[in-house]
């Protein structure tokens, strides 16, 4: 009996110091929280339907996409030959854009003249509003410079910059953009033309 009490003993003070290192051990456990990259580009923005303006740059070798807030057709839609070349700006949160503030960089320092000569003058600017990550309409504009650029604060509508209802500052940078030409596409009809040469009896 006394073999049956001190087993019972035994078996009650394991439980008891296991318990006692678990708590112990669990108390020294830093809780760790799972790191997580803010939103960045159009993500962080609500737009009507989802759809939200992306450009593709093309300097020569060099290419960069860059997501932006607002697109905004100027002149050109009917360049009928009257000289109106085709013109539109863009606006976007000041960020790490490389390549675009190396090209206006490079006009602001030598000028703006079509004549001019260097490495991100007369690029290629492809402009998609995309939805749902496809584009719905595409512009793509050739022989490109930049006309302006201007950096400002906005303080009376930075409600669209800024996320969970909080009002704050927004500091955006506006490019204007002069090309020769562009060319509309459709992607969804394109994608509709592709459907039915591919089954033609359907």
């Amino acid at each position: 009996m006394n073999t049956q009490k001190v087993k019972t003993v035994s078996v009650i003070a394991t439980l008891a110091i296991a318990v006692a290192a678990l708590t112990i051990g669990l108390s020294q456990i830093q809780p760790t929280t799972a790191q997580v990259a803010p939103p960045q580009g159009n993500n962080v923005y609500v737009f009507a339907e989802g759809v939200n303006p992306q450009v593709t740059f093309t300097f020569g070798d060099k290419v960069e996409t860059v997501d932006f807030q607002l697109f905004n057709q100027i002149q050109g839609f009917e360049n009928n030959g009257r000289g109106t070349s085709p013109e539109f700006t863009l606006v976007k949160v000041a960020g790490t854009t490389p390549y675009l503030s190396a090209a206006v960089r490079e006009v602001h320092s030598q000028g703006i003249d079509s004549r001019q000569n260097g490495n991100y003058f007369n690029f290629k600017a492809d402009v998609a509003l995309i939805q749902a990550g496809k584009p719905v309409r595409t512009f793509s504009y050739n022989d490109c410079n930049f006309v302006n650029y201007k950096v400002d604060t906005r303080t009376d509508n930075e409600e669209g910059y800024t996320t969970g209802g909080k009002t704050g500052f927004a500091v955006v940078e506006t490019y204007t953009v002069d090309c020769s030409g562009y060319s509309l596409g459709n992607p969804a009809m394109d994608e509709l033309i592709a459907e039915q040469q591919a089954n033609p009896y359907k």
